[in-house]
Formats: C-alpha cells, structure tokens, sequence
C-alpha cells in the first residue's frame, strides 16, 4: 500500500508517511489514510499545527515542532483528530485503486477550506461515524486553551481528573517545575493535572 501511494503522490505536493499523504497548509495540517482498524474506507482528517505545539508545551516535550507535517499524525504525543470526510471503497478495490482514491479525496478537501479551516471541533465530533467521543477528550482541552476559553478547559479538567468522563487513553508526564523528592524524582502527573498547571503558570 506504501508505494502505491507514493507511485501516486509524486508530484502532487502531498507528502508520504507509510500509507498517510500529508500537507501543511498554512497553518493546518492535512492527511488522508485508510481508517484504522476498517478495511474499506479512506478518511480525511486536519487539525491546526498550534493545537500539538500547545500539545508539546504542556507536557514538557521539546525538539517535536522540528518533526515533518507527518509527526502531527504519526507521533506519539499529538491531538486526536475526528474524521472530517470519508469514502467507502469497493471490495474489490486493489492498492493502486485506493491510492488513486486517496490523492482524489485529499485534491477535493484541500480545495474545501471551510471542510477544515476553523471547523468546530465539538460539531465533528458528534457528527463521526462511528461515535467515539472518548478519543478526544484531550484535544477538546486543547481546543478551548487556543481558543482562549480556559473555564471551559479547566472543566474538562476537572471532570476527567473526578472520573466523570469516560477517559480511555491519556498522556502523562512529569513536570519539571515541581520540586524533586528526596530520591531526586518527580511524580507523574497526568495531562488534565498538567494543563491546569500550565494554565496557571500562563
């Protein structure tokens, strides 16, 4: 499937990590791939690039805004995305035919500003097929810190730190402003802990 999709991206501007075209445009970055865990289906996601710096700059991470436009979808510490548009393939769809599929859906989108250029996060959310509101607890987070509405973030928070959402996948990391115990270490502290903290501090 990788090098059918990089026999088709080449010269298209999209740029490819194993079976994901990827773009920067702007200040988004967009990608097209295979549904994970689906056969059949090809997705198109995109998220603005603040919204993993943010990311990053919670969690104490460095060196991650020197990665290519395809870290923002295949890294380890990047916002969950809903699907923004998706096409079902046939069956009997070869590898070739999807990759050609791929680069068509990617065309259209792009051309599609207002498909991702400040979409509502929430509305996209709802709207995914199948429902999955438990994958993007975080980036909602996020999504409220870059928007400039903390109370609503601190919410979220609060209310996945209290168990009252249904959290299934969490980052954590230790934060390096607290002091060290007395063996040197520092607890670790989970991603809703530490975006209060970093509210706080900013």
């Amino acid at each position: 499937m990788n090098s059918a999709v990089r026999a088709v991206a080449k010269g298209s501007g999209w740029s490819v990590k194993r079976d994901t075209l990827v773009k920067r445009l702007g200040g988004s970055v967009l990608a097209v791939h295979p549904r994970r865990g689906s056969k059949g289906i090809i997705e198109f996601r995109a998220k603005p690039v603040v919204w993993d710096q943010l990311l990053w700059s919670i969690l104490q991470i460095s060196g991650n805004e020197k990665m290519p436009a395809s870290f923002h979808f295949s890294g380890a510490f990047t916002c969950d995305t809903p699907a923004l548009m998706h096409l079902t393939m046939a069956d009997t769809d070869g590898h070739d035919t999807v990759a050609i599929k791929m680069l068509e859906l990617a065309a259209r989108c792009q051309g599609q500003t207002g498909l991702w250029s400040g979409y509502s996060l929430n509305d996209a959310i709802a709207a995914e097929a199948p429902n999955q509101p438990y994958r993007y607890h975080i980036t909602q987070v996020i999504e409220r810190i870059s928007a400039g509405d903390r109370q609503s973030a601190i919410f979220i928070c609060q209310q996945a730190s209290s168990g009252a959402l249904d959290i299934r996948k969490s980052f954590s990391s230790t934060d390096n402003e607290t002091s060290p115990d007395a063996t040197g270490g520092r607890p670790s502290k989970t991603f809703f802990e530490l975006a209060q903290l970093w509210m706080n501090r900013h």
